[in-house]
């Protein structure tokens, strides 16, 4: 997410509903474009730069609806591997553009 690496929050919040949901281990569900923020934040104030999202399932849930479940990986600026762990996204579409809705993510990392 090349928007993410360079902190261009304008981009990334262009990617998620106005009211999405960030559901993130170990914290209370983040709302909207300023939870999205906090929680991007909070990934670059431990040094997180990077992150690689794997989709390994993509279906619909109805006409304006679907989700995506897969892997991710978040990385430092020197490479160093900072995250492993899971994802789904539900999308909704809204005219004929999808945005991510509801974002889960978990480590896995115990």
């Amino acid at each position: 997410m090349a928007c993410f690496k360079a902190n261009d929050m304008k981009g990334l919040f262009s990617m998620y509903m106005v009211d999405c949901k960030i559901m993130k281990t170990g914290m209370d569900t983040a709302h909207g474009h300023e939870g999205l923020g906090k929680v991007v934040a909070g990934f670059h104030a431990l040094g997180v730069t990077t992150v690689e999202r794997k989709s390994e399932e993509v279906g619909p849930m109805g006409s304006d609806v679907m989700y995506e479940r897969g892997t991710y990986t978040m990385k430092t600026e020197d490479g160093t591997l900072a995250d492993t762990g899971k994802y789904i996204v539900i999308w909704k579409k809204v005219g004929s553009d999808w945005f991510q809705y509801i974002d889960i993510f978990n480590t896995n990392n115990a």
